[in-house]
């Protein structure tokens, strides 16, 4: 009989399962039969779910509690295998789905597995297939149930990175829909858009983080690490354009930059780290390789983790000393030494390189450390010519005497001339100076040093560096500066060929314009210079790019330990800043409009148009507030500390009010900047400073690694000036590419890595197909779904493929290879992280199964005790009426005997008896009557064997509570009642003892007397029954 519940339990339980007045309609009572139902389907009362699907095959299993919970998804959410087994066959189809994702999400495979491959759940995947219904967007799922309508199966897997439930979904061809683009006007993403555009969000947002699984990415994709940095980039982008999505997207792209770090963590050798920092081409099975190639687009994909990955960081620093790793290794003396040694010799070095690259001396110019150490060299040096180039000031004061021609008219110009001329003056700077010609050819080297870098990168990935902005700008200042600077001199050079001839200079004389213009550019006074002078524009420029040159030392600054962290940090406080600016310029333009209108009517040039007499009166207000440029002036330096609270007073004006509002406008804007601008100002700094400090490890090795990649790559082997020489190597890579472009070859610019020549796999597959599909792998021993996961690690990326192929082995290492390696371990890792929460689990689950399963057993040894006890109970109460009766019979019959003996003279003899006599007789020997249940509880075994030996004690106790001699005279008188029963043949009454003979009284025991009772007892019965 199964367990029953105690009525603690069905109260609690009645208190979830009966609804109420606020429930919804459709939600009756449920009757007593459900709540036993889904009370055995919750807590895994398996006899009990048997019984009452047994005994009603009607049975509707699909009904709700309060909560909307059926009883399958209450069985599976308690990892109930067998209950959920036996509730598959009646579910509906909507349940089943139910279910399947509640497995999922909590995690029980086994029992996810059972689903998928049960034939109710095949059937309806199939037959949605069929009719084309693959998009879940437009679904409708009950209100009750926990999951939305877009969510399915292998999203929720994949989330919650179930990798076997991943695999059994993906071998049955399921797959995840990339979400369209956000602005895309496809008639789809129209209709769903005009349907409900919050659930198209949200199904894009689950769409991606099922893309975004580690799970799904290792099963399915056969390249997941550029997976990975394309999904990371589309998830920030969407980010930027949903904003209220912002933080899932890019928690998503954090996800996919620690699946990354988690991949290179299963790297074990240097031939593996190889091809896959190696990988070029974008196809898996295309085995091209070229140095870091991959490591570049991690770069380009601002993956920084990965980046700065141990592993990562040990091949680049590798490739960056190349063969002078004891330069690694040395202290800072060895290594200045070094620096100091190359710079020295670097431009015989250059000069050798030349005509010679490939040498040994070429090779040693080209390791990249060498190649940083000569470009920085190179920028120090420009960097020395500005400073001497500023110190030294104008060197050139040529005059006019210098120029006879010119100088001679000039004399008889003076002397003619009303006005009051000097004997000879400084003329304008007409030769270029040595430092400035030394800073144009620095100058050219640069512009085409950055036209090598546009057309060998591309103009895209050459804008994706701010650096090259800076050298954008700094080459723009530049060469308009030194533009204009030449086109001064010469304008100074056609001025005083002009002026050479006596003609331009009486043409002076008469005020003629074309010969004042060529005067113009011959004085060096600057005192008579237009305000817009080439020269002091080309000056201005030129102050300009000289303060963004030296930022640009910042570049090479990450190459230090030490240095490298403060200047990220001082790059990112400059973002702080500029978003400082632009509130701040908020609040300057309207302070200085509020106090310009208080005080625009004060300067003086605006008072006297409407005095009414004239006044010498001069207010402060007006010198700080009268003009607009001076308001701006005011009002910014005054941030600074600069500004005095008088400045506000109009003196002799007694204007109280205007200036009791000038007071509390300027203390506000000083309240305002000063005091909450700048101090927010300073917190942004701090906080942005912090950040950097906590991850400055990561900042720093990417940023170094930026500076590395520039050097690593072929190409710009020497600094500036050396590049703009024409060397073989490049007349050489010219005339190729002109001949490559009239004849079409093959393209040769991607080396093939040499790979290994024997590399036998670490991981022996069996020669099961893995295309099989999985309809037809479900019978296989290879292919038995979450059980054979782990044993058939060959289809750990693409299902389709196998990893069993006999050319894998003896083979050169490929990129396809290390990947399906790397991905394993990683898989391997997972689970076994996962085997101790899902061991605990499913213990708690069996024991909570076989606490039901021992309650229900002690509920049927309690019942079948209980028949014992009524079974010994009723023998009881038979025993001692039969002990009853027999000793009123023997009583009786020993009175008659007596009498007989008296009568007959102390003979007994056969005196018959009267009927009334025998009634009465018949009557008394009579037992009780027994029902028909009693019968057969009397002939059931019972199966509790203390019962059994008490009843024994029962009846040995009742047998030796009658006295010995009664036992004697009872054994007389019943073989004296057998005769005389067979000896009256002259009534029709049949005899009513079944046994016609006698105990022997010698050899019988207590046991037998009992038994032969008993037999006399059921034949009288069947006798009775007869009458």
């Amino acid at each position: 009989m199964p367990y029953k519940p105690h009525p603690r339990d069905m109260k609690s339980r009645s208190r979830l399962t009966l609804s109420s007045e606020k429930s919804s309609n459709s939600k009756g009572q449920l009757s007593n039969l459900e709540e036993e139902f889904i009370f055995a389907a919750e807590f895994g009362d398996i006899p009990t779910v048997k019984r009452i699907l047994e005994e009603q095959p009607n049975f509707n299993v699909d009904f709700n509690d309060i909560l909307g919970r059926t009883p399958l998804r209450l069985a599976v959410g308690n990892e109930h295998l067998e209950v959920v087994e036996l509730l598959l066959d009646r579910s509906n189809a909507a349940s089943i789905h139910e279910a399947l994702l509640q497995a999922i999400s909590a995690g029980h495979e086994q029992i996810a597995e059972t689903i998928l491959k049960h034939p109710k759940y095949r059937d309806v995947k199939r037959e949605n297939k069929r009719f084309g219904e693959t998009d879940y967007f437009f679904n409708t799922t009950s209100e009750d149930s926990p999951f939305s309508s877009d969510i399915t199966p292998l999203i929720l897997a994949a989330e919650r990175n179930q990798f076997e439930i991943v695999q059994l979904l993906l071998l049955r061809g399921e797959t995840i829909r990339k979400p369209h683009h956000y602005y895309c006007n496809c008639q789809e993403c129209s209709n769903k858009l005009v349907f409900d555009q919050l659930r198209l969000a949200k199904t894009r947002l689950n769409a991606y983080r099922g893309l975004a699984s580690s799970a799904y990415i290792s099963l399915s994709s056969n390249d997941p690490i550029l997976t990975a940095f394309e999904l990371a980039r589309e998830l920030r982008c969407v980010a930027k354009v949903e904003k209220y999505y912002k933080s899932e997207y890019l928690s998503l792209a954090d996800q996919l930059s620690e699946y990354l770090v988690r991949l290179l963590d299963k790297v074990r050798g240097h031939d593996e780290l190889e091809k896959l920092l190696n990988k070029k081409k974008r196809e898996a099975d295309d085995e091209t390789y070229e140095q870091l190639s991959r490591l570049k687009l991690a770069i380009h994909y601002s993956e920084k983790k990965f980046v700065a990955h141990p592993s990562c960081q040990q091949k680049l620093v590798s490739i960056w000393y190349n063969d002078l790793r004891a330069m690694e290794r040395s202290n800072w003396f060895f290594r200045s030494l070094m620096v100091f040694g190359v710079t020295s010799l670097y431009p015989l070095l250059a000069i050798l390189y030349l005509f010679a690259p490939h040498s040994k001396v070429g090779r040693f110019l080209q390791y990249p450390c060498i190649k940083f150490i000569g470009h920085a060299m190179s920028f120090v040096t420009f960097l020395v010519m500005i400073l001497i180039s500023s110190a030294e000031g104008t060197t050139d004061l040529s005059r006019l005497s210098s120029f006879p021609g010119p100088y001679k008219h000039y004399l008889w110009y003076k002397n003619h001339s009303r006005l009051t001329l000097p004997e000879d003056f400084v003329v304008r700077t007409c030769r270029p100076e040595v430092i400035q010609i030394g800073l144009s050819l620095w100058i050219i080297g640069m512009l085409w040093q950055e036209i090598k870098q546009v057309f060998s990168e591309g103009l895209y990935d050459y804008f994706d560096s701010l650096y090259n902005y800076l050298d954008v700008a700094v080459l723009t200042l530049y060469l308009s500066s030194f533009t204009l600077k030449y086109v001064c001199i010469w304008k100074v050079n056609v001025a005083l060929q002009y002026f050479t001839v006596r003609d331009p200079w009486e043409k002076l004389l008469r005020s003629d314009q074309t010969a004042a213009k060529q005067m113009y550019w011959i004085i060096a006074d600057r005192f008579y210079w237009d305000s817009l002078d080439p020269h002091n524009i080309a000056e201005g420029l030129f102050a300009i790019a000289n303060v963004i040159s030296f930022t640009r030392v910042s570049y090479i600054l990450p190459a230090n330990e030490m240095f490298g962290p403060m200047q990220i940090s001082i790059a990112r406080m400059m973002t702080d800043i500029i978003k400082f600016l632009a509130i701040f310029l908020v609040i300057l333009v309207a302070f200085m409009v509020g106090l310009h209108n208080l005080y625009w009517y004060y300067p003086k040039q605006v008072r006297e148009k409407v005095e009414f007499m004239k006044n010498n009166i001069t207010v402060r207000a007006e010198e700080a507030f009268g003009i607009p440029d001076k308001t701006v002036r005011t009002v910014f330096w005054s941030l600074f500390g600069r500004g005095d609270a008088t400045i506000v007073e109009l003196d002799e004006f007694e204007h109280i009010f205007t200036q009791y509002v000038g007071y509390w406008i300027f203390g506000a804007y000083n309240w305002c900047s000063v005091i909450v601008l700048l101090n927010m100002l300073i917190a942004m700094m701090s906080r942005s400073f912090e950040l950097i400090q906590e991850d400055s490890d990561t900042e720093w090795k990417f940023a170094r690694s930026k500076l590395y990649m520039d050097y690593i790559k072929s190409g710009a082997t020497l600094p500036i000036p050396f590049n703009m020489i024409p060397s073989p190597k490049s007349v050489w890579k010219l005339c190729s590419r002109i001949s490559s472009c009239f004849c079409k070859g093959e393209a040769g610019d991607v080396r093939p890595h040499p790979g290994r020549i024997k590399d036998v796999e670490l991981y022996a597959t069996s020669p099961i197909a893995t295309n099989t599909g999985w309809e037809t792998a479900r019978g296989s021993h290879q292919a038995n779904g979450i059980k054979r996961f782990r044993e058939r690690m060959q289809t750990t990326n693409g299902f389709v493929r196998s990893d069993s192929e006999p050319n894998l082995f003896e083979e050169k290492l490929t990129y396809k290879r290390v990947m399906k390696r790397i991905v394993k371990r990683y898989i391997f890792d997972m689970q076994r992280e996962n085997d101790n929460n899902d061991d605990f689990d499913e213990v708690k689950q069996d024991i909570s199964s076989f606490r039901y399963e021992i309650l229900n057993h002690l509920q049927s040894r309690e019942d079948e005790s209980r028949d014992c006890r009524e079974k010994i109970k009723l023998m009881e109460q038979n025993i001692t009426h039969l002990i009853q009766q027999q000793t009123l019979l023997l009583s009786i019959l020993e009175q008659r005997k007596s009498a007989e003996i008296h009568q007959n003279g102390g003979h007994s003899s056969n005196v018959p008896r009267t009927k009334d006599e025998v009634e009465s007789e018949e009557r008394l020997t009579a037992p009780p009557l027994l029902t028909e249940s009693a019968y057969s509880s009397l002939d059931e075994p019972s199966v509790d064997e203390e019962p059994l030996h008490q009843l024994s004690l029962s009846r040995h106790q009742c047998l030796e509570d009658i006295p010995e001699e009664d036992v004697t005279s009872q054994r007389e008188d019943r073989r004296l009642k057998v005769r005389v029963r067979s000896d009256s043949q002259d009534t029709n009454t049949p005899p009513r003892l079944s046994r016609q003979q006698t105990l022997d009284e010698d050899n019988c025991s207590t046991d037998d007397i009992i038994v032969h009772v008993m037999d006399e007892n059921d034949a009288n019965d069947n006798f009775d029954a007869k009458l």
